[in-house]
């Protein structure tokens, strides 16, 4: 049995990005691996030494800090469970809440502190794109993870500085902070990306090393299929990167 989390599944679910634990509780169903979906939110009692994988999503400014307040209460759970090796996934700006702190304007907003990143508000007109607050765009990333690409969509407005163990290698103008070349983070079993489309659904590959490795650790079989998701893919590349 996996035991699956999806934290802030209302709060944090912009473009879909519940998705991703759909994909998750597909593909595992399909490999005849039995599966539960758990969904929580604000004020609600979670046990996470119950779960394999939790995932958070990408959400609204005015939702991550709602979020926020109440993952601050949850901050030793979350901390020992990240340090036990538990799978934590996290899309769009979720990442914004386990840095040091979040600054808006003038104001800093203490996070979760476990990782020595900080986050800073896109308050000016910074860019080309969208609407000059935000960063948007199609991406294209790698990892040493796997061979192929990842694809996706960001639309945000964070920048995250002090990163030095990012999850992939992105353009400069899609990357954590706008100077370097890496997107999100990635510790022991955390994978987080400002990466949403939703991510596991566009980067079947992506999801079968996550889904692979989980698997494993379980001893569990977990055979990859040629999947619908891997022929949009590969037709992604060919109509788009050629």
């Amino acid at each position: 049995m996996i035991n699956i989390l999806h934290l802030y599944y209302d709060l944090l679910n912009l473009y879909g990005e519940n998705a991703n634990t759909r994909c998750l509780y597909n593909e595992l169903k399909r490999n005849n691996i039995k599966v539960n979906v758990d969904l929580r939110s604000i004020n609600e009692q979670i046990n996470f030494d119950k779960y394999d994988i939790v995932y958070i999503g990408s959400g609204c400014e005015d939702n991550l800090f709602i979020a926020l307040e109440d993952i601050m209460k949850r901050k030793n759970e979350i901390k020992k469970y990240i340090e036990r090796n538990g799978y934590l996934i996290l899309t769009g700006n979720s990442m914004d809440l386990f840095g040091k702190y979040i600054l808006n304007n003038d104001e800093e907003i203490k996070a979760l502190n476990i990782f020595d990143y900080s986050v800073k508000l896109i308050n000016e007109k910074m860019f080309n794109n969208a609407s000059l607050y935000r960063i948007v765009g199609e991406v294209t990333a790698n990892t040493k993870l796997i061979k192929e690409k990842i694809i996706g969509f960001q639309n945000r407005c964070d920048l995250v500085y002090n990163v030095t163990n990012p999850l992939f290698e992105i353009d400069k103008e899609y990357s954590n902070d706008y100077e370097g070349n890496g997107d999100g983070i990635h510790y022991k079993n955390v994978y987080g990306t400002h990466i949403i489309g939703p991510l596991l659904i566009r980067n079947p590959y992506f999801t079968d090393y996550l889904l692979d490795k989980i698997c494993k650790e379980h001893k569990l079989k977990f055979n990859k299929a040629d999947s619908t998701a891997k022929k949009a893919y590969k037709k992604y590349l060919e109509n788009f990167l050629n």
